[in-house]
């Protein structure tokens, strides 16, 4: 039985996407190396590899599934970590989402299944 997946996502600096998750996301730092970085929430866990391509970072997202994408919003829209035109919509194929763009250029898309 599969039970959860660990994105492996590209940063251009470890240093960056470890302050920017922490204090803009609400992760906390697991582990951090010159080689590797990886934060958590709740049962969450993002690893990252150092890389010096941004076209590869701007290519790389995840998806995460979340339990009130609703709250989730409205606790990181004042954080700072939103776009200014960054919406929370309802998608066609039954989701509740927003994206978060990295500093990295990675998107991660948090969701949650709406079924009507």
């Amino acid at each position: 039985m599969l039970v959860s997946t660990v994105p492996v996502l590209p940063a251009l600096d470890l240093a960056t996407t470890a302050e920017f998750y922490t204090q803009k996301l609400g992760f906390s730092e697991r582990h951090r190396d010159a080689e590797y970085l990886i934060v958590f929430r709740d049962t969450i866990e993002l690893h990252f590899w150092p890389c010096s391509d941004r076209t590869l970072a701007e290519n790389s997202g995840c998806r995460i599934l979340v339990s009130d994408v609703e709250g989730l919003y409205h606790e990181l829209k004042p954080a700072g970590a939103l776009r200014p035109d960054t919406v929370l919509e309802m998608k066609e194929w039954g989701s509740k989402e927003f994206p978060v763009f990295d500093p990295n250029g990675n998107l991660i898309t948090f969701t949650e299944p709406i079924y009507k």
